[in-house]
């Protein structure tokens, strides 16, 4: 009997991809001011990805912006499927409530609140809050809480996706961005690659690809193609680390102002297929190789 994937490959196939569908800013575009965008550029939307790579399908990721009167709700769910459901790991979900600050036409995103889960561990729970009065995040990160200030406006990883959505609206080149992740703020790029035709079971689709990682350095990037035709939702986002793919999201459903679509086609999963148990073993071996890299 083919023995399920570990821990570790489970982890390290559904929760990379995802984490960074998502991620102050020092812009190259124009003279929009950090997290400032349009107010009518943002809607609610509903999208849903698989989450696989070039051997295995390992779930599906929902994507959800809905508002209640002045907050707006930001959250990612991931479903493990096959036998990555049967191990009982790789159910993540993230949330993000966050307001749109200012009056007129150009408003500040400003998150309020961040929240994060994987399976049932309590180590990896994360919970923020943000006072922009007093410009301090109080979070709880393994079990330690601590207060920290911030000098330029920052993000959490989800709302950081919102932000550049709306950017390339705005001839958006590359910024340097603050970054609410683990417990941390971190510093990360991205740059606007140009426009690239993408296959996809809808036909060709132009999209923008936008390459981001961490500014420090380390050995991951990750590839967001957004649709400009599609109100500029991500279709695809893939996750390399070393330069070899770990993880992609697949577009299989959205439903937002422009278009509701089904797209199905999900990969199908063997069981009980050694590609299965190779390629988790795989993902784990490359989790233990970079255990003490800079992420």
């Amino acid at each position: 009997m083919t023995s399920l994937p570990s821990h570790g490959a489970l982890k390290r196939l559904v929760h990379p991809a995802i984490a960074t569908l998502v991620l102050c800013c020092t812009s190259v575009f124009g003279t929009a001011s950090a997290q400032s965008i349009k107010a009518g550029d943002i809607a609610p939307f509903e999208v849903v990805y698989e989450v696989g790579n070039n051997l295995i399908s390992a779930g599906t990721a929902r994507l959800t912006l809905s508002r209640n009167s002045d907050v707006w709700n930001y959250s990612l769910k991931t479903r493990p499927r096959g036998v990555f459901k049967l191990a009982g790991k790789g159910n993540i979900e993230e949330q993000s409530t966050f307001v749109l600050a200012g009056s007129g036409d150009e408003v500040q995103l400003q998150p309020q609140s961040y929240h994060y889960r994987q399976d049932d561990e309590r180590r990896r729970q994360v919970d923020a809050e943000f006072d922009w009065a007093n410009q301090m995040i109080t979070h709880v990160y393994r079990g330690n809480e601590l207060t920290e200030t911030f000098n330029e406006p920052v993000l959490d990883r989800l709302t950081a996706t919102v932000f550049i959505m709306n950017a390339l609206r705005n001839d958006f080149k590359e910024a340097e961005m603050s970054i609410f992740d683990s417990g941390k703020i971190k510093q990360v790029a991205f740059t606007n690659m140009g426009r690239e035709m993408l296959s996809t079971p809808l036909g060709k689709i132009e999209t923008i690809r936008v390459v981001n990682h961490n500014a420090s350095g380390g050995s991951r990037e990750t590839s967001t193609w957004f649709a400009p035709s599609l109100d500029y939702l991500p279709v695809k986002i893939e996750h390399l680390k070393r330069g070899e793919l770990v993880a992609r999201l697949s577009l299989l459903s959205l439903d937002n102002r422009v278009t509701s679509l089904e797209l199905g086609g999900a990969m199908p999963l063997d069981e009980n297929s050694d590609i299965v148990r190779e390629e988790a073993e795989r993902l784990l071996q490359m989790e233990l190789d970079e255990k003490d890299s800079v992420e």
